[in-house]
């Protein structure tokens, strides 16, 4: 009994000097992100052991573990990469976790700021974090997404400070609407139009906002996407998310930018022959040296000569300050920030400048209820130049100097504007530049209520209401002692606009895990949106006092004014059903109606829907036990597809009526009447675009490499078409109309590969951007075979922008010389070829493909980025150069006959061949500059849109200054281009985003060239 009594009490004693010897050690510490910032609720786990805790709302853990060697540390979070520590001899730990980038339950935001993950949609989304969107130091938002959005086509209007972006997502789909896709800020619409003028360089409103706030941008491409938004998201949506405070620790950032500016270049000017134009009389050749023309006789060596154009330019300075504030209780975050932005333009006298003040907060009023508000304010001014070839462009007086005569002297001794010819009737571009002001300001303000309420668990109510308010105010003036004929006295045009959109949103969510396999999220809403432009025009001829531009220094009777004011509302109701099966099967089921004022009351409501699945094919076979993945193969692979139709209402409820003005006709019996233009139309219906969509996201070799593919077919059906020309047998020249079809289809792809494993201390990351798009037009009402755009008028109207049956949305009408049968030119009674207004069926604007090409490396402190931007398969019209060639400044001039005239070959009408000589002046400018054939380029190219090197101080060194992070960046914008274009510049949109429908896009008409840049940043926080 006694031995058997000693052995479990030897047992209790051997077990209780090992737990002696194996005593444990306490170790803590603190665990941040990249930027510094506490992380709380991260697992803290010792490697296979159950021993374990979470770290607190500051970041911070204690744990007790074995005090032996070799002990290793497990730091998890959703959404972070996994890290593993060693911890010897330590008992302290400060983690820093880095952003899972290649997590495959990637988070985005979808309608309404929805977040959902990403492999459960059924449609292409594609976003960008805020280090990506700043990466070119875009000042435009539109801007910074050139290159990086797979079927995203983007277009700067040239490089005059504050001018527009367009933005097409998969084409387009009307032929005279807004092509533009929706834009969202933190789930409210905000406006992004862009003033329609042709005269200057307007700004597209998403530009207002600082991209230094912004933390995100989702594009939702297409109907499918953009499904819950409605009407305006028929061309998809762009959803901005802005950055919110962080609980926690509190920091300051601060970035600044300095940046120069030039142009990418000039037109080639010959510069062997002068003033002068050419007369051929019965008394033989001659010149006339009183002209604007550069159609003179050969220029002596003794002379000297100018090249206007490239003078003209200057070196521009930019600079960009940014300060903000970041921070948060457990309960309440808040964040701050001032921007503020001073930018010359190439043209002396114009100018951007652009001030925003920016405040963010959120508060958990109880763990149910969740208060939240925001407010941006921001204020912009730009001065501007005249351009294209409106009366007083700065590009067409240019071009109205000879070459040897000098631009710089236009004052006369008593500081009145000098002329060089007898009968000048155009300014001097310098002389415009001081008397001639062009100014715009805009005060703008976002603001944003929301709040959240959780209840009975599975339930969740949401409201927001947002406002997006401006009043511009804009001025255009021709000075006292302008040369353009009847504005000697000056000339007043100002506007001001007051705009506000309300939005009004209430959703009402429903998750339920149903069963171990089954989740069911629901939603419902409502929508209502309220938009008020309020616009006065007033015009004024003749300043009564000398140097007072003011509308009050006009005569009464010289003043005229017009008040437009334009009100729409919409109403929508939604619901969205989504199952998930196994988180591998996915069905989304959408529906909206919606009610809109600007269509006639038995048509303004109408309904549309979407639905579509995605299927996680590796998740399949790997819960039926075989796991088809592996790590030098297939890490995942997702099948989607998706329907979606969505409806587009007319911009106006103006188009459903006849318009009425004022009868000048003293015999007339009514003081108002039909002008004969107008005409409404009351029947009008909604268009609507159906789309269908296929596509797969497949990962390889431990998600190194993903491939996301998709296909889409879209068609768009009962075009809304404005201002249609139509035959004056109706009554009318202009009218609205119901018809039309547009077909887009195309694919895109987003490649994503990680070079390097992420161990390595040398990375490497590339991503390409592939969009291929057809679009054609497929119907259009009544007799139509194309429907131009007056707005998009070239140089000598030899051609303008237009929708072709048959053809393109983005093509071309204009002047072609008359051939025979046999191909001869039909030469006319004036010896110079016939020319005839025709549609170009084969001339596509926007490009066949487009591929962005992002490489990001990084060895230890230093990041290098560059962006090669491939823009193929789209023509140009070049105007610039048709205008050169009229004023004989382009080097085809130079091939002139000595005796100054040409026989043109062809045959006239009766067929005989053409035996009457002309000038050369007369050859360019009635027929050779008239033609619009020879002005239809190819303006493929491929860009260095920009380059960065950035180092990052160590943090050894920034502990030392108490600084988080801190670094310093180089950055080279448009470094090269390669084209065949014979132009400045490829890119080219002169009229900018204001011109709606097919826009002008493609077309080269004496604007602002492009500008090529380096920026100096800095940037830190603590």
């Amino acid at each position: 009994m006694k031995r058997q009594f000693k052995k479990p009490v030897l047992f209790l004693f051997l077990l209780f000097s090992i737990q002696i010897w194996a005593q444990d050690k306490e170790i803590s510490g603190t665990v941040v992100d990249e930027d510094q910032i506490p992380l709380p609720g991260v697992n803290v786990r010792v490697k296979n052991s159950n021993i374990g805790t979470v770290t607190d709302f500051d970041g911070n853990f204690s744990l007790s573990i074995p005090d032996t060697d070799g002990v290793v540390i497990v730091f998890s979070s959703i959404g972070f990469t996994t890290k593993e520590v060693t911890v010897g001899n330590r008992t302290s730990l400060n983690i820093s976790m880095e952003v899972d980038t290649e997590s495959l339950n990637e988070v985005v935001v979808t309608a309404f700021g929805i977040e959902r993950n990403k492999k459960s949609l059924g449609y292409a989304i594609q976003d960008i974090k805020a280090e990506e969107l700043q990466e070119g130091n875009q000042k435009n938002v539109v801007s910074g997404l050139q290159g990086k959005i797979a079927g995203v086509s983007i277009t700067n209007s040239g490089g005059a400070p504050g001018s527009s972006a367009s933005i097409f997502i998969r084409g387009g789909t009307s032929i005279t609407g807004n092509n533009q896709p929706l834009f969202i800020i933190d789930g409210i619409p905000m406006d992004n139009s862009t003033g329609a003028s042709t005269t200057v360089a307007s700004i597209n409103r998403a530009a207002d906002l600082n991209p230094e706030d912004i933390e995100s941008i989702s594009v939702l491409k297409g109907p499918a996407a953009a499904a819950l938004y409605g009407i305006q998201a028929a061309d998809g949506a762009v959803v901005i998310t802005t950055k919110n405070g962080k609980p926690g620790v509190s920091s300051i950032t601060y970035s600044g930018t300095f940046s120069i500016d030039n142009i990418l270049g000039t037109p080639d000017v010959q510069q062997r022959y002068g003033q002068g134009q050419q007369i051929l009389s019965t008394d033989g050749f001659n010149y006339n040296t009183d002209s604007p023309f550069t159609w003179g006789p050969q220029i002596s060596s003794a002379i000297q000569v100018y090249d206007h154009i490239k003078d003209f330019y200057k070196t521009a300075y930019t600079q960009d300050h940014n300060i903000s504030y970041s921070g948060g209780t457990k309960n309440s975050t808040m964040y701050l920030s001032i921007g503020d932005l001073s930018q010359q333009g190439v043209i002396e006298s114009t100018s951007y400048d652009k001030t925003s003040f920016k405040i963010n907060t959120s508060s958990n009023v109880t763990d149910n209820l969740t208060i939240g508000a925001s407010a941006n304010y921001i204020v912009t001014e730009i001065g501007s130049t005249r351009q294209g070839s409106v009366s007083g462009s700065s590009f067409n007086s240019l071009l109205s100097y000879p070459v040897n005569v000098d631009i710089n002297d236009y004052l006369n001794e008593d500081g009145s504007q000098s002329t060089f010819y007898s009968d000048q009737q155009f300014d001097n571009p310098y002389w415009s530049l001081e008397n001639s002001p062009n100014d715009n300001k805009v005060n703008r303000l976002l603001g944003i209520l929301n709040l959240s309420y959780d209840f009975l668990n599975d339930f969740n109510l949401s409201y927001k209401l947002g406002t997006d308010y401006y009043r511009e105010f804009n001025k255009m003036v021709i000075g006292q002692g302008s040369l353009i004929e009847n504005r000697s006295d000056g000339y007043i045009n100002q506007s001001e606009r007051e705009f506000r959109r309300t939005t009004s949103n209430l959703i009402l969510r429903y998750t339920k895990e149903i069963t171990e396999d089954f989740e069911l999220e629901a939603l419902v809403g409502n929508t209502v949106e309220d938009v008020r432009n309020h616009s006065i025009y007033t015009y004024g001829n003749g300043f009564l006092a000398p140097g007072i531009t003011s509308i009050s220094n006009v005569a009464q009777e010289n003043q005229s004014v017009t008040e437009v004011i334009l009100r729409r509302r919409n109403i929508g109701v939604f619901g969205e059903l989504k199952l998930s099966y196994r988180d591998a099967f996915f069905l989304n089921v959408t529906g909206r109606n919606d009610w809109s004022s600007t269509l006639p009351q038995s048509d303004w409501s109408f309904f549309y829907p979407s639905i579509g699945g995605s299927a996680i094919i590796t998740e399949i076979f790997e819960q039926n036990g075989n796991d088809i993945t592996s790590d030098n193969g297939l890490s995942y692979l997702k099948l989607r597809a998706t329907y979606a139709q969505a409806g587009k209402d007319a911009p106006s409820p103006g188009l459903l009526q006849t318009l009425v003005s004022t009868n000048i006709n003293p015999l007339a019996t009514s003081a108002y009447a039909f002008s004969g233009l107008g005409v409404g139309n009351p029947e009008l219906v909604p268009e609507f675009t159906d789309t269908y969509e296929v596509g797969f996201d497949a990962r390889f070799f431990q998600n190194r490499l993903a491939v996301d593919f998709g296909m889409y077919y879209a068609q768009s059906t009962d075009q809304i078409l404005q201002d249609i020309r139509v035959p004056p047998s109706s009554g009318t020249f202009l009218a609205t109309l119901n018809g039309g079809e547009i077909v887009n289809k195309g694919l895109e792809a987003l490649i994503t590969a990680k070079i390097f494993p992420r161990q390595n201390e040398f990375q490497w990351n590339m991503t390409y951007n592939l969009g291929v798009n057809r679009n054609e037009v497929k119907g259009l009402p009544g007799q139509l075979d194309e429907v131009y755009n007056s707005d998009s008028w070239t140089f000598q109207n030899s051609a303008a922008g237009a929708a072709i049956l048959g053809g393109s949305l983005f093509g071309l009408r204009g002047y072609r010389a008359v051939r025979t049968d046999a191909g001869e030119l039909v030469i006319g009674s004036n010896g110079l070829p016939q020319l005839e207004t025709v549609i170009f069926d084969d001339v596509n604007r926007l490009p066949d493909w487009t591929l962005g090409i992002t490489n990001s490396l990084s060895y230890k402190n230093f990041d290098f980025t560059f962006l090669l931007d491939l823009v193929q398969g789209q023509e140009a019209y070049n105007a610039t150069k048709s205008a050169l060639a009229f004023y004989g400044l382009a080097d085809e001039t130079l091939n002139r006959n000595p005796g100054g005239t040409r026989l043109v070959e062809g045959v006239t009408a009766n067929g005989s061949p053409n035996t009457r000589e002309v000038t050369e002046m007369d050859y360019y400018q009635q027929y050779y500059s008239q033609d619009a054939e020879n002005f239809i380029e190819d303006a493929s190219f491929t860009r260095l849109r920009y380059a960065t090197l950035t180092y990052n101080f160590s943090k050894d060194f920034l502990e030392k200054l108490n600084i988080a992070s801190a670094q310093i960046s180089l950055t080279g914008r448009n470094l090269f281009t390669i084209t065949d274009y014979s132009g400045v510049d490829p890119e080219v949109n002169t009229f900018g985003a204001g011109v709606q429908g097919t826009g002008s896009v493609g077309i080269d008409n004496l604007g602002t060239p492009n500008t090529r840049g380096f920026d100096l940043g800095i940037r830190f926080k603590f």
